[in-house]
């Protein structure tokens, strides 16, 4: 008994050696405010990170199962941290981190660094700083910039990021597919780097001679989106999004095999959950000519609506595309480390492989927008002239060795959509029309279909 009680504080002891747990006071705007719990391991601070980011006015979700938290701000930040791993995940890029996050009981615990020198310094309408004995957190650009600051992820500085944000306004929060959506202010974003130079419209391109595979055999890939244990958007009054996208996919699969110059190979057939990265990886492995992924889509704004194409970019084209691909890569959260012998962090950085065929994927999500387009009236489903073919960083769409889109076939949190969307020959005229533009493409593409 004597020895068990001893070896239980020498055990004790070890543990406080490298984690001190502690709470660090908050200064906010000037007042004293509920601290934040901290721990100390090796001479770094780490922060409750949910905490911290409330403080900053960031939303959050964390994964228990998984030791992971997303973050969301303004201007479409959106940024991942993982237990055990030495980087965040800011927007599909890859930031280091000073210390690696650990989980402790159902919190995550970051380096305090992260948000006060690192890319969550700028995500928020609140900035903070760590003097080594307290929290101050003041609205942003009233805090003194540091050299770190200055130096990090984002050129910025916070006296720039006030002048072009507006406060955060108190939103109704609602509920879709598991995920809370909040309204991200007003986006100062790029403009869109490559869609104002894309021929986007119905006109039929000339013929382009190309160097075509021996046997003349267009590969297509199609991604049925979500499945098994992520069920994508889940809005009352309409199936689950991945039964959606299964539904159009087979039928999909279906038109396209009746040319006898088309092999397909499909991702999932079933209610199956896929890695992202895998579902890149079955098509590089089929030697895929084209990616065609089948989605639905959802936003806090009931009154959004319409059939939107996306090709994958590193930068978003507007505040709402961000917002679709954020909402598509929380598919991640339902992943675990190693699944299908792709690391999270292979996944994340696997972007230079779809690169080059960006253009290709911007023709191709043109020629399927015009099809949808074409059939809009019986379809019921709106399609804009403008706004309907979008670029974000979609993980899905990253390492993909072929032109790849990702299509949205509307919005399961709009009324009329939703309404459409439930029919499901509606959904089977949808894949009729984005066969046709399939089709569209690769003639004029040069393959002899």
């Amino acid at each position: 008994m004597f020895k068990k009680l001893i070896f239980t504080l020498l055990a004790c002891l070890l543990f406080c050696s490298s984690f001190a747990a502690e709470t660090l006071p908050v200064i906010f705007q000037g007042k004293n405010k509920t601290p934040i719990q901290t721990r100390t391991k090796n001479g770094e601070t780490f922060v409750e990170a949910r905490d911290m980011a409330k403080y900053l006015r960031l939303q959050t979700n964390l994964f228990w199962s998984s030791g992971q938290l997303n973050l969301r701000g303004k201007d479409g930040f959106f940024a991942t941290l993982r237990q055990g791993e030495n980087f965040a995940t800011v927007k599909g890029n890859r930031e280091t981190l000073t210390a690696e996050p650990f989980m402790e009981k159902r919190s995550l615990y970051a380096p305090i660094t992260f948000f006060t020198e690192g890319a969550a310094f700028n995500a928020g309408n609140f900035q903070a700083a760590f003097d080594g004995e307290k929290i101050i957190i003041e609205k942003a650009g009233q805090l003194p910039v540091t050299e770190k600051q200055q130096e990090g992820n984002s050129p910025k500085t916070p006296a720039a990021v006030v002048a072009e944000t507006t406060e955060t306004q108190e939103e109704e929060i609602e509920e879709v597919g598991g995920e809370f959506f909040t309204q991200i202010p007003g986006s100062n974003l790029p403009p869109p780097t490559i869609i104002n130079k894309l021929d986007t419209s119905k006109k039929v391109l000339p013929f382009l001679p190309k160097d075509l595979k021996k046997e003349n055999v267009l590969r297509v890939c199609i991604d049925a989106g979500h499945g098994g244990k992520d069920p994508g958007a889940n809005y009352r009054g309409v199936a689950k999004e991945k039964e959606l996208n299964l539904i159009v996919a087979k039928e999909l699969e279906k038109l396209l095999k009746k040319n006898k110059k088309i092999e397909i190979k499909m991702t999932r057939t079933n209610d199956t959950f896929i890695p992202l990265g895998t579902r890149a990886k079955i098509a590089n492995n089929f030697k895929a000519d084209l990616f065609v992924s089948i989605h639905a889509n959802a936003a806090p704004n009931r009154k959004a609506k319409g059939f939107e194409v996306y090709f994958r970019s590193d930068k978003a084209s507007d505040k709402e595309a961000a917002q679709t691909a954020a909402l598509e890569n929380e598919a991640l959260n339902y992943e675990e480390k190693g699944v299908g012998n792709i690391t999270y962090a292979d996944l994340l950085l696997n972007s230079l492989a779809t690169n080059e065929n960006i253009n290709e994927s911007s023709k191709l999500a043109a020629r399927i927008r015009n099809s949808v387009s074409d059939k809009s009236k019986v379809l019921g489903i709106n399609v804009s002239t403008e706004k309907s073919i979008k670029q974000a960083n979609f993980y899905v769409l990253q390492g993909v060795k072929a032109p790849s889109v990702l299509v949205e076939m509307g919005y399961v949190t709009n009324k009329d959509d939703k309404k459409r969307l439930n029919n499901k020959k509606i959904l089977q005229m949808m894949a009729q029309a984005i066969s046709n533009g399939v089709l569209t493409y690769a003639r004029q593409e040069g393959w002899k279909i």
